[in-house]
């Protein structure tokens, strides 16, 4: 979402611009560990540099961590150590943006190299997964808060319950601002829908695998040359047929309260929630 963004600015020539990114951190053990930007702070740059910008401030500040769909976030105590860091890390940024500091992040060629393929995994693919996860349990009211302040707009009601589309960029906003604690991860859809899609994965790769095997032979370069683009293919379709008629056959079995119920299942439930003080959608 913020990459789509970045590409739409006009070209500004000349105007000077800071980037801010926000990690989320974690207290563990009494031990700070702090969130990591990866490469998205100098991809930014890039995008930005490309519209002529002249960006001459990158850094980075750390907050509690709020991916409540995958860890639990941190307790009173962790807030306590981890929001002042975070805010001075903030003043620290705003000092040097008015006096104009040129300072920029860089992490190195080898994490660039790493974190640019999760990124583009987790753009194409993973965000779109992660959100067909969710699952609105008993305690959901529909008062659509979730709905309404979802960025991507991909949560719609339906009978007064919400689903989760495709458009998911997996900020957790829903889960964290949730009045009643009612979303949660579906533990039985995730595995169900992992499971079918290595099933799909494998057998769509070992397809085009044994198809190219028989129509190109002797000349292996020229084989691989084949494979790998057909093999992405593969994994992609097999993504798709997970995302959309797997998913709209599970979403149909939910109208049975029984079967809903069971895949309200979940790990989330006894997880705390967070959203920065001060942040209520719902008011």
């Amino acid at each position: 979402m913020m990459s789509r963004y970045l590409q739409k600015l006009p070209l500004l020539n000349g105007i000077k611009v800071a980037i801010l990114a926000i990690n989320g951190a974690l207290l563990s053990n009494g031990k700070l560990i702090a969130g990591y930007t990866g490469q998205a702070l100098e991809e930014a740059e890039k995008i930005l540099r490309r519209k002529r910008m002249d960006v001459f401030l990158t850094s980075n500040a750390s907050f509690p961590d709020n991916w409540t769909q995958m860890t639990n976030p941190c307790d009173e105590e962790g807030l306590k150590v981890i929001i002042p860091q975070g805010e001075a890390q903030v003043h620290s940024f705003t000092a040097k943006f008015l006096l104009e500091e040129r300072e920029l992040y860089r992490c190195g060629a080898l994490n660039i190299a790493w974190s640019w393929l999760v990124a583009r995994g987790f753009g194409k693919i993973g965000r779109r997964i992660l959100g067909t996860f969710y699952i609105a349990d008993e305690k959901c009211t529909g008062c659509a808060i979730c709905a309404k302040t979802c960025p991507a707009q991909t949560i719609v009601m339906e009978k007064k319950l919400p689903r989760w589309k495709t458009r998911c960029e997996d900020c957790n906003r829903c889960i964290n601002i949730c009045p009643e604690k009612a979303i949660q991860v579906s533990l039985p859809l995730m595995l169900i829908q992992i499971t079918l899609n290595l099933i799909l994965s494998v057998w769509f790769i070992k397809g085009v695998l044994d198809y190219v095997s028989l129509i190109i032979v002797g000349m292996p370069w020229l084989k691989l040359l084949v494979d790998i683009p057909l093999v992405i293919v593969a994994i992609y379709l097999a993504v798709w047929v997970s995302l959309v008629p797997l998913d709209f056959v599970f979403r149909q079995l939910m109208n049975s309260p029984a079967i809903r119920h069971y895949f309200t299942k979940s790990f989330t439930k006894s997880f705390r929630r967070y959203s920065a003080p001060g942040f209520k959608p719902w008011k």
